[in-house]
């Protein structure tokens, strides 16, 4: 997800789908602050949406950050007494040192412990990698942004062959393809992502792309021996988008491939049984939404709601004989960009005048809500900044 913050279109959406929310329509926020691109692959600001010094970074990091250590212990340790759970994390590779994104503002004073860094150095992905696995993350979600994109260029070119293990090597962490469906297909305020025939085709063509130049790579994420694509804002899917999903499957089946399609349908609202019944599991990608919950001193109650939120979702998926994997954040910032003022702040501290921090309670109200079969949490994110939902050590965090 990219920022989304800068436009008057975004805030529409956004606001509708509040309204949506609160009155029965669950096809919620296509917003939360995410860049998208139009057709031609131009970004717009119209989708609402290592070495020692490394170890010290991730010790300054717990220190300061008790939810890091709850997340080490919980994701290696595993739930009460089961296997270890799944830690999947959206990761970003839009970043390039001359600026790029950079220049379109964070919420961090001082930004990644990197600097601004390139996500086409192959040393920054191998930093990242070791960071990943000091917060016990076990698979990367990468945000892919269309055919060719700087995104599919820097995957394919850069982070793919540092991923590949060696002979011999154990994996060092998978990945899977976040298709970044607002972008990529647009994104209509009255209609959302309306798949017509156009829609449709670029859809299907996508997905044979993704097969053909993800699929076999050894680190690719599977579920019961599927290749794991995530579809970002799947809530706002309008149209014949059951014939689209049915005829990727059938594309990517002629391959070899058999998808495991999870969709971003768990939101405000509620949930659509129809839609979801095209998807293999649900997730949530940001619960940040209806402004009752601005400015709280505390957001106990956030999470209380957000615990009801994905209570109902649960058990329509158990219902339909889908998947569930509960959504975690740290919180959320998107002041640093253009617009992001008309967004509220989520702070990393639960409560101004408690210790514990919003992340810690978002994952212990998700662990009530782990799904058997899959053991799976989806963290957002590892480096998102424009929203500030990064886990990524800053250069605070990493200091001596």
């Amino acid at each position: 997800m990219g920022s989304h913050t800068d436009s008057p279109q975004c805030r529409e959406i956004f606001d509708r789908s509040v309204r949506r929310a609160y009155s029965g329509d669950s096809r919620g926020s296509g917003c939360s602050s995410r860049w998208s691109r139009n057709r031609t692959g131009h970004r717009r600001r119209d989708d609402p949406r290592a070495d020692s010094r490394a170890s010290a970074c991730f010790r300054r990091a717990r220190r300061n950050c008790f939810a890091v250590v709850l997340v080490t212990c919980f994701f290696t340790s595993g739930s009460r007494g089961e296997d270890p759970v799944h830690l999947s994390a959206y990761y970003y590779p839009w970043y390039d040192s001359d600026g790029r994104h950079w220049d379109e503002g964070i919420a961090s004073p001082e930004g990644p412990l990197l600097g601004q860094y390139s996500s086409r150095s192959k040393e920054t992905v191998s930093r990242h990698i070791e960071m990943s696995k000091g917060l016990g993350i076990d698979t990367w979600i990468c945000s892919w942004w269309g055919k060719e994109s700087w995104e599919d260029v820097t995957l394919r070119s850069t982070i793919l062959p540092v991923l590949m293990p060696t002979e011999g090597e154990k994996e060092k962490l998978s990945f899977c393809i976040l298709y970044e469906s607002a972008g990529i297909l647009g994104l209509d305020p009255e209609k959302g992502i309306e798949f017509d025939s156009e829609t449709t085709e670029k859809f299907v063509s996508d997905l044979v792309f993704i097969a053909n130049r993800y699929f076999s790579h050894p680190s690719y994420r599977k579920i019961e021996g599927k290749p794991v694509v995530y579809l970002y804002l799947s809530r706002t899917f309008s149209g014949d988008y059951a014939n689209a999903i049915r005829r990727a499957r059938e594309a990517v089946g002629i391959l070899g491939f058999s998808l495991y399609l999870v969709g971003d349908e768990v939101y405000w609202g509620e949930p659509d049984r129809d839609r979801m019944a095209t998807l293999n599991a649900v997730t949530a990608y940001n619960m940040h939404g209806p402004k009752l919950y601005a400015n709280l001193d505390d957001y106990s109650g956030f999470i209380e709601d957000c615990d009801k939120v994905y209570a109902r979702f649960q058990s329509v998926a158990k219902q339909i004989g889908i998947g569930f994997i509960p959504g975690i954040m740290p919180g959320f910032d998107a002041t640093g960009t253009r617009n992001g003022a008309s967004y509220y702040v989520i702070p990393r501290k639960l409560s101004a005048h408690g210790e514990i921090t919003f992340r810690e309670a978002m994952e212990q109200m998700a662990s009530h809500h782990l799904d058997p079969e899959l053991n799976t949490l989806a963290l957002t994110s590892f480096n998102e900044w424009h929203e500030g939902t990064q886990v990524e050590p800053s250069k605070s965090e990493g200091a001596d």
